[in-house]
């Protein structure tokens, strides 16, 4: 299936996500969508269903000075936290009131794996592509990579494994 643009509900939901968070608002107001495949259906449960090649949401990012290490290459860390902010918006795009929803909207995280390939210099447009390769009742899979935007080159990639419970009867 064809991704569509990444606008509409879904974009707004994945912008006041990322925005919502209070650490390095540089880096959390840097990536915007542009892609995604088109959202799964609600299923009986009231969640999503993925399919089994995942669901796919792209994102563009220009790397700035302030992400940088001395080196004037996106710092390791800032590239983990492009890496778990646009992986847990896509997360937050799928959710529904009853599944991935509020108040633990888009979940917890498990652990963020990178992995670092080739420096990224200031001044690269660079493409996030996110794949939600399994996403449950309480666990999510995802997998993030960060490319040049035109020429493909890797520059690091992620694995993130998220958690989620119904918080809503406690409250």
């Amino acid at each position: 299936m064809a991704m569509v643009p990444f606008d509409g509900d879904e974009a707004y939901m994945a912008l006041q996500f990322m925005r919502s968070v209070p650490f390095a608002p540089s880096l959390h107001h840097a990536p915007k969508p542009e892609m995604m495949d088109p959202l799964p259906p609600i299923n009986a449960r009231g969640g999503r269903t993925v399919g089994p090649d995942g669901w796919k949401s792209v994102y563009s990012v220009v790397v700035t000075e302030d992400m940088c290490n001395p080196l004037g290459n996106l710092h390791g860390g800032a590239a983990a936290t492009l890496i778990d902010t646009v992986s847990s918006a896509s997360n937050a795009v799928l959710a529904t009131e009853s599944f991935w929803g509020i108040p633990m909207l888009s979940g917890v995280s498990i652990s963020l794996d990178m992995t670092y390939y080739n420096a990224c210099p200031a001044g690269t447009k660079a493409r996030l592509t996110v794949v939600i390769e399994h996403m449950g009742g309480a666990l999510a899979n995802l997998r993030a990579d960060l490319t040049d935007w035109e020429t493909g080159k890797r520059f690091a990639s992620g694995t993130h494994t998220k958690t989620w419970r119904d918080l809503r009867a406690k409250l």
